[in-house]
């Protein structure tokens, strides 16, 4: 072994033995409780009777056969595209407003930009009991908005039909805030240069946004819906506290299905096979999404 092979031999082993611990302290937070939990989705364990025993495949085969998983799988899709595609074009609408505000020196922006992230600064499972409250068929602020200006009252989460969208209203408004963070963040973050020599040489704004400054912001642009579709695949606070998955199953998605049957009827093993089915869910979605940054850092 030469002498700069032998030095890099051992400038890695001490990198290695300085990030050891760390490796181990993730293996035993994350690899073990995964382990478990997919030890316990082989076994057909009630919590009732106490009785569990080895079931194999029986779990997930029982899922993927039951009549109603379709409709639960096509729940979730709706409600986390329509809560990511909305949050998407509010944020980045609101971002380049504020971007605007800012750069032009208008009084308020400043602060804008930070009322603007206020529901971040409320805990998920409060914002779901406000909206409860606000979507409340007799004593609902909505409802009230409504009556005021001479509208007939809203059946908001009490109507199969909609119920899904006003969860969805409710992510929304959530989460835009963090959307229009990261996409902010990006905008501000962007060359001036070609965005002036661009406009001196006539391009108008739309043209100059739609090619130039969108396809320079793709990499965060694709972050920001990679981060919120992973989080939106595995969100369970609105369902749990605003409609329980209904009426009916209208509003169940594939999280809240995995903590009903868990911990409503209490079938453990099955409940532990339906969230490895949302972990794989969740990583199909984000390896399609790294795949296509991938690509765009290829081709740039």
């Amino acid at each position: 072994m030469t002498g700069k092979a032998s030095r890099d031999w051992r400038s890695r082993g001490r990198a290695l033995a300085y990030i050891l611990p760390s490796l181990l302290v993730l293996a035993l937070i994350f690899l073990y409780p995964l382990g478990e939990a997919f030890w316990i989705s082989l076994q057909r364990w009630n919590l009732i009777s106490g009785v569990k025993r080895w079931g194999g495949l029986y779990n997930y085969a029982a899922i993927f056969t039951d009549p109603g998983f379709p409709q639960v799988v096509r729940v979730t899709f709706v409600y986390s595209t329509l809560s990511v595609a909305f949050e998407f074009a509010l944020g980045l609408g609101l971002a380049l407003a504020v971007r605007a505000g800012v750069r032009r020196g208008l009084p308020g922006f400043a602060l804008i930009r930070v009322l603007v992230l206020a529901p971040l600064l409320v805990a998920p499972l409060l914002w779901a009991f406000y909206f409860r409250a606000f979507y409340s068929p007799q004593f609902g602020l909505f409802n009230a908005i409504l009556n005021g200006i001479g509208l007939p009252s809203v059946l908001w989460v009490n109507d199969a039909d909609i119920a899904i969208y006003s969860l969805v209203l409710a992510d929304v408004w959530q989460w835009t805030p963090f959307m229009f963070s990261i996409l902010l963040a990006g905008l501000l973050a962007l060359p001036s240069d070609v965005v002036e020599a661009a406009r001196v040489d006539g391009a108008s704004g739309w043209r100059i946004l739609l090619s130039i400054e969108l396809p320079m912001l793709r990499p965060v642009l694709l972050v920001a819906i990679l981060i919120r579709t992973i989080d939106s695949l595995r969100y369970l606070d609105l369902v749990l506290v605003i409609t329980q998955g209904g009426p009916g199953r209208s509003t169940e998605i594939l999280n809240y299905l995995a903590y009903r049957t868990s911990f409503q009827e209490f079938q453990l093993g099955r409940g532990a096979a339906l969230s490895f089915v949302v972990f794989a869910l969740v990583m199909v979605v984000a390896g399609a999404l790294l795949r296509v940054m991938w690509k765009n850092a290829n081709a740039r």
